[in-house]
C-alpha cells in the first residue's frame, strides 16, 4: 500500500483521481454482471425483461408527496373577464385566452381588473 502521509498534495490528488476512477469502473462492471444474472434467471422462469423491471418497482424510493396548501392559501382573482364575470385569471402563469382576446381587441389591463 502506498505511504499516504509521505505524499504530495498533487500526488494525492491524483491518486483519489485514479481511485474515483477505478471505483466508477467496478461499480459500473458489477452492476452489469447481477444485471446479466438476473436477466437470465428471467428468461430461465419464462418471464420477460419488462417483467422483471414491473417487478422491482416497489422496490423503488417512494416520490415524495406535495406538501397540501395551506387553508386560504388560494390566490384571489385579479382580472375577470367583463362578457362572463365567472371567468376569473389571478394574474400568474400565461394569461387565459379571453384577456388576450380582451387586449387584443384594444382593452386595457386595468378594465378588466378586479376593484
Amino acid at each position: 500500500m502506498t505511504e499516504l502521509k509521505g505524499m504530495s498534495y498533487a500526488e494525492l490528488r491524483a491518486l483519489l483521481e485514479e481511485t474515483e476512477a477505478a471505483l466508477a469502473s467496478k461499480r459500473t462492471e458489477e452492476l452489469k454482471v447481477l444485471a446479466d444474472g438476473y436477466a437470465k434467471k428471467l428468461q430461465m422462469g419464462g418471464f420477460s425483461i419488462a417483467e422483471g423491471i414491473e417487478a422491482l418497482k416497489p422496490y423503488l424510493p417512494a416520490k415524495a408527496a406535495k406538501a397540501p396548501s395551506a387553508p386560504g392559501d388560494e390566490r384571489k382573482a385579479k382580472y375577470a373577464n367583463p362578457a362572463d364575470p365567472t371567468q376569473t385569471w389571478v394574474g400568474l402563469g400565461k394569461p387565459p385566452q379571453w384577456f388576450r382576446d380582451q387586449i387584443a381587441n384594444g382593452r386595457a389591463r386595468e378594465d378588466m381588473q378586479i376593484p
